[in-house]
Formats: C-alpha cells, structure tokens, sequence
C-alpha cells in the first residue's frame, strides 16, 4: 500500500512555535511528529508515500531528502494552494491501486492494517478513520448509520449541534478512481468539496470507528496534551527505554549530573545540564542542549532545543522554543509561549495564554498579558449573551478597538453597522469599536443611540455583512448580528475569535482609510416599514403600549398614532428593552409571546405565504403551516455550516417574526381585517403552552444525550439540527446547550400550562447536579 502524507500545514493556532517551522516538524519529545508518522507506516507495511509541502517546503525536504528508514519518499510542492483533496490529487493522480491518505501533523497509534482490510472488504469509494472525542466542537464530525456508511458531516460544530462525538480523523483510504473528481490547478477540499460530490453520485463512504490514540495537534494545549500523554504511555510510539533506577524518566542521551529533583515522568534529551536545587516534572519535556539553573522549577512544560532557564525561574504549562532565554526568577504560567530566540527578562511575569513572538525581549519585571505584540486577546470571546455581559470578558475601549479590527478582517463583514444605547460607557466603546473597524478599511455605518431590534432591522435594510450593538451599564457587551440581522454562524465567529486571539487583523493604507458614514437619519426608514404592516391604516382599532425602554414606548406609540390608532383603552401591548419580545394583555388575561407570533404566522399561511423561523419557535407552528398547505423553514441561532441559507433569505423579509414591533403593528392590522379581539385570534389556535427555563449541566454538552437515556428510561433522545429533543406524553421538550456549555436551555411545549411545566420541572430533575 502507498500512502500520502499530507505535510503542507501552515500551523497558524500554534505560532509562536510554528512562525518559522512548519507544523510537521514540531517536536514531540526530542522527535518531529513527521517522524511519528513515518514509524506508524512502516509498522503497517507501507514503504512508498508522497509528502505534499506546502508552508516552509524546503526545512521538510531538507531534512528527508535521502528518505526515512526503509520508507521511499517523493516529496510534491504546491505551488499555490490547492486545499486537502487538490493536493493529494497531484500527488496520486495516477497510481492505480487504493491509498492511504494521512496527516503529518496528528499524533496517532490506529491499526491502518485493519481499516484496510475493511476498506477492501466494503469496496467503499472512501473509508474514513474515526475516533471518539471528549469534546466536539473542534473536529469535523461524521453522522454514520448502522451499516458505518457516513450519512452526513458537520464541521466543528457550537454544542446546539453536536450530535454526535465521531470525529473525522483526516486519516482516508481512497479508491484511485475517485481522484478523477479533484480538478486540477484549484483548491478542493475533502469534506467540503469531494465527499459531497461523490455522496451526490451515490457512492458509498464509510466510517471506520477505530480505538487507540488520535491527537490532532491543532493548538498549543493539544501539543502540550499530547505530550503528557506519550509520558503517560497512552500511545504506542518510540519513546527510550527508562533506566531501570529511574522508572518514568525517559533518556535519550546520559542522565544529567548534579542535586537536582526528578518527579517523573519527564522527558530528558541528549546534552542537557541541570543544576542543583532545580526541580523538574511532572510531565515534562527537556530537549536536546537544554540548561536549567539553580532552583528553576519546570512542571508540566516543554523545553525544546537549548533552551536556557536561569537560576529562580518558574515554568508551569508553559512552552518554551528554540534557543528561548528565561532570566532568573521570571514566572511563567499555564499556556505561555516563548518564541524562537525571545528572552524573558529577569522577574519578569507571564500572564496564562501569553505569547512571546520570536526574537522579542520582555523587559525586566515586566507583567505580560496576552501577545507582546498584539495586545490582550481572550480565550473565549462569545457566549450566549454576545460578546462581554457579567459571564463574559471585561469589555474596554482597548478590547472593542482590538475587535472591530479582528471583525473588519473578516472578509464578509467589510460593511459593518455600529450602535449602541446611548449610555456614556456604551457611546465610548462603540467609538472605539469603530476605530478598530476604520483601521482595517471597513466601511463603517454609524447608526447612534438606538435600540437592539432597530439594529437588527438596519443590518437586514442596508445589506451590511455584520451589526454591532454595544450595551453600557456595569458589565458592558456588545451583541452581534449577521447578515439578514439574524444570528451569527458559528464559522464566523470562529474567525473572529481566532483573528482576535493572533492578531491577525488586516491595517489598510492612509489612503484606503474610509470616513464613517453618519446613519442616524435611517431611523425614519424603520417607522416607515413598520406602518408597511397595516397597509390600510388602524383607523377604529384601539391599543396601548407599554416597555421598560421610553425609546421602544414612545416609537410604537408615535407609530400607531400616525397610523390611526386610538389610546387609552383596548389591549396592553408589552415589549421587552430589545423591542424584540411582544406580549399582549386584553381584558385581564394575559398572551405570551409564542401565542401572538403564532396568531401572526396562521394569518400568513392564510395569505398563501411560507414563514422561516427560529429553530426554537413552537413545533405547533409546522402543524398550522401544513393544514394551510404551506411550509415554515428554520433557521438556526448558531450554525456550523450554511444548512439553514434558505430559511435565512426568507427572515430577512419577514422582521415581524423577530421584531416586537413590527409584529405589534401587524397584530393589530390582523385584529381590524378580522373584526376579532385577541383573545378570539388565539382561539382558533390549537392548544399549545410554552415553558422555558436554563440549568447549569452536570456534565459536557457531548454527553448530555446519553445522560437523558441513563436518568429517564422512558425518554428516548432525538438528535436535532440544534440540540436535543424528546417526546413524552402530552408534549416535546427542545435541549439545547449554550454557547459556553456550562448552560443548557429547555423549552417544553405541551397542550397545557400544567403539562409544559411539568415537563420542564422533569427535565430540571433530570439534570439536577447534585445527583
């Protein structure tokens, strides 16, 4: 069997080790991972592979240019970028036997002999190795059925949907002919592009579930990770023998002389010195030519090649690259990255997740936060409340500049719309989101002191890729919505976050700079379209209004008047700060929010029209459409790929459905068409009550499926384009965790309050954490 080994990886998430070394030769206990692989081939028979170079080609063929051991290398250069399938087509285009196709940046022990033999036994056009993870999110996911013929993939996906824990190793054996598919001389993708396409043919791609050890070195916790776990002997691989008065210390030259403290395991290379006091491991990494002084203390922390840590000095989770100077007693913490070259100056601080780039020098004493040369950049960045909020990061004017220049990056986000509340915290952070946006080139759209649902209205009227709104208050955020003013995809805030992590912004010329353009007037556009929802007026109809926000108030109730309709008595219409949520009050009795989108969706089903909505609107809404022989369409609120696009075209006409006043507005039009109170509008409903309710997960959002099966034998989960669904006796209940996936939220609809209550309260027992 011959293999392609797919070594072109740029490595970005791992700067500052890969800055200027390709990600396949990232070192792995004294070793390249590259070499890893090459072992894993030759232990299953393959002694002919291509490498395809992409990034730094030239360190990679330098090194194996003679070949590895008994394995015969060709190396392939890409001379642009022709993604994962473009790449090895020009690599294999024409052998004529099934391949293996791997990654040489992914530590893995997996049995290829045995998914060969599967491959061989199935005919498959495609076999693809899969593992389970702990945590999805990160990995291109695969839905098989019972047969393991892949039915479907979803690439990293937010919790809402994560169906499944069956990660897309990147690891294939291909049939020859199916190459025939890959054009030549532009980029293709295996997922994105090749899979679907033969699925589209009809043929078969099946999944090979394998146990052993997989780790895609994507980021500098998975290289850490993945390091203590081959100290951990969790993956076969050739690790020296420790000596037998040594057990867990691995040696790949003499053992360093001196009074110094070993807590094993650690790795130790060739022509390293350790002086007396100093303490090393656990689970650390010292490379070739490394030097530690008196009394540093190395834990958990990889040292690569003649790295110099001085007398004092502290490492914890740390990693510190090639030839890297750590000066006496300076500290570092969980997650830092010292650059090839960089010193850290004596009594010098770094703060967890920060990142010295090569070559640079932290002063003495100093106390670093994030990138020295890109600023603070947070871990995470969205959560379910947006950006910042009392869960999020603390937002300042520095963290919005830093962010309007990671989002005016963003290709699809080069017109962007900014406002916020009109407070003094949010009018000084939305200036300097705007700057961050203006230093990228963007066109920035300034729409002032509005309200959220206005934001989203704009966002859709103008055509912009993205909407800012920042809120004020004690734990400012700001709340992003996307094209069409719906929800942000999750591929998209992926970007964000990683631009903002790396730095990775995009600074335009003086002459490219373009001025921000004043939309404030745009405000009477929006009470125009809202009036455009009762084409004949509300003459003879009577309501009135009340919001916690005088801005949402006394819009709405300007609008009415200047439509005709009478105040003082009729319903109470209520709408939430956002101006997003409505309900209504008519003579005592009191109508949810669903019950009056639904009066407004039966009303367009009778018109002849199809409605698109949020993934978490009642299911009794399909039922109404169907009788009326129409269709609704769901979008959702994170998605992972662009599944939800028609349903999206469609929202983006229909604001009613997410805007409290617009919907309002066409109620009544509804009400004086109808001749009908709201009260007899719901009553051609049929019964449905809504609950809702958010706990905190006793457990990751990946097990939370099969934690419902274990606690509820009578519950049988059904994996949903976002979330969870279960169907009990007298209802359905939606499970859907947050962004963070701490959080779940549950939504149970039933034929009675009664009934939707009980069924929430079932869940909130189900998943009590002190169980």
């Amino acid at each position: 069997m011959k293999a392609v080994i797919m070594a072109g990886g740029e490595g970005s998430r791992l700067r500052p080790l890969t800055c200027n070394l390709p990600k396949p030769l990232a070192r792995l206990c004294g070793r390249p991972v590259l070499e890893y692989i090459f072992d894993l081939l030759i232990r299953h028979g393959v002694h002919e592979a291509a490498v395809t170079l992409g990034y730094l080609a030239g360190m990679i063929e330098e090194q194996y240019s003679a070949g590895y051991r008994q394995l015969r290398l060709e190396f392939v250069t890409e001379e642009k970028p022709l993604g994962t399938a473009g790449g090895v087509a020009l690599a294999a285009r024409d052998w004529d036997e099934s391949f293996l196709v791997i990654s040489g940046d992914a530590m893995c022990d997996l049995d290829l002999s045995y998914a060969r033999r599967q491959h061989e036994m199935t005919g498959a056009a495609v076999t693809i190795l899969g593992v389970e993870v702990e945590d999805p999110r990160e990995y291109g996911l695969m839905q098989v059925d019972r047969e393991n013929r892949v039915m479907r993939f979803i690439e990293k996906p937010a919790w809402g949907q994560v169906t499944t824990s069956l990660a897309n190793t990147g690891i294939y054996l291909l049939r020859p002919d199916v190459m025939a598919l890959v054009p030549e001389g532009r980029p293709f993708d295996f997922a994105k592009d090749l899979f679907p396409a033969l699925m589209e043919r009809g043929e078969e791609i099946f999944c090979c579930a394998m146990e052993g050890y997989w780790c895609d070195i994507g980021d500098l916790g998975a290289y850490l990770r993945c390091q203590r776990d081959m100290l951990e002997r969790k993956v076969q691989c050739a690790l020296p023998n420790p000596p037998q008065d040594c057990q867990g210390v691995y040696l790949r030259g003499a053992l360093p002389q001196g009074d110094y403290d070993l807590v094993p395991p650690v790795y130790i290379g060739e022509e390293v010195e350790i002086a007396p006091g100093a303490v090393i491991g656990p689970f650390s990494v010292l490379d070739d030519g490394c030097a530690i002084g008196e009394r540093a203390k190395i834990r958990g922390s990889v040292l690569l090649q003649n790295v110099s840590i001085s007398n004092g000095a502290s490492l914890t989770g740390a990693i510190a690259c090639l030839g890297a100077s750590v000066r006496r007693n300076a500290q570092l913490f969980e997650g830092c990255a010292v650059g090839e070259g960089a010193v850290i100056g004596a009594g010098a601080v770094l703060h967890p997740e920060a990142a010295i780039w090569p070559h640079k020098q932290v002063e003495t004493g100093a106390v670093v936060r994030g990138h020295v040369k890109y600023g603070n950049q947070p871990a995470t960045l969205f959560g379910d409340g947006g950006i910042g909020g009392e869960e999020g990061i603390p937002l300042t004017p520095e963290t919005c500049a830093a962010l309007g220049a990671a989002v005016g990056s963003v290709k699809s986000c080069k017109k962007a719309g900014v406002a916020c509340d009109g407070t003094g915290t949010a009018k000084a952070l939305s200036l300097a989101l705007m700057g961050g946006l203006m230093s990228t080139g963007s066109h920035v759209w300034n729409f002032g002191d509005c309200f959220e649902a206005q934001l989203s209205f704009f966002t859709a009227f103008c055509g912009l890729g993205l909407g800012l709104y920042v809120r004020g208050g004690k734990e400012p955020g700001v709340r992003i919505c996307g094209e069409g003013g719906l929800p942000v995809p999750r591929y998209l805030e992926r970007e964000i976050e990683t631009r903002l992590r790396r730095g990775d912004v995009h600074r335009c010329a003086e002459d490219t700079c373009k001025e921000i353009a004043d939309m404030s007037s745009i405000r009477m556009m929006y009470s125009r379209e809202i009036m455009k929802q009762a084409p004949e007026g509300l003459e003879g109809v009577y309501a009135h209004v009340k919001s916690v926000s005088p801005a949402v108030q006394e819009l709405l109730e300007d609008t009415l008047a200047r439509l005709g309709c009478g105040a003082g008595y009729g319903p109470l219409l209520e709408l939430d700060e956002t101006g997003a949520a409505l309900t209504a009050e008519e003579d005592g009795q009191r109508f949810s929010a669903e019950r009056l989108l639904a009066v407004c969706c039966q009303y367009e089903f009778q018109q002849g029209g199809d409605v698109a909505l949020p993934y978490d609107a009642p299911e009794m809404l399909d039922a109404l459409a169907t009788h009326a022989g129409r269709k609704t369409l769901r979008y959702l609120s994170s998605p992972a790929d662009q599944s939800d696009s028609a349903a999206r075209r469609l929202s983006a006409r229909q604001v009613w459905v997410r805007d409290g006043l617009f919907r309002a507005v066409k109620l009544l039009a509804i009400m004086k068409e109808t001749s009908l109170c709201i009260a007899q509008l719901t009553a051609l409903l049929p019964p449905f009550y809504v609950e809702s309710k958010s706990f905190v997960l006793p457990c990751l959002p990946s097990m939370l499926q099969k934690l419902l099966s274990e606690r509820d034998g009578d519950a049988v989960p059904e994996s949903a384009r976002e979330g969870i669904v279960l169907r009990k006796q007298g209802g359905r209940i939606l499970i859907t965790p947050g962004k963070s996936g701490r959080q779940v939220s549950v939504l149970a609809e039933a034929e009675s309050m009664e009934a939707a209550q009980e069924l929430c309260a079932g869940i909130e027992k189900i998943l009590d954490v002190r169980q």
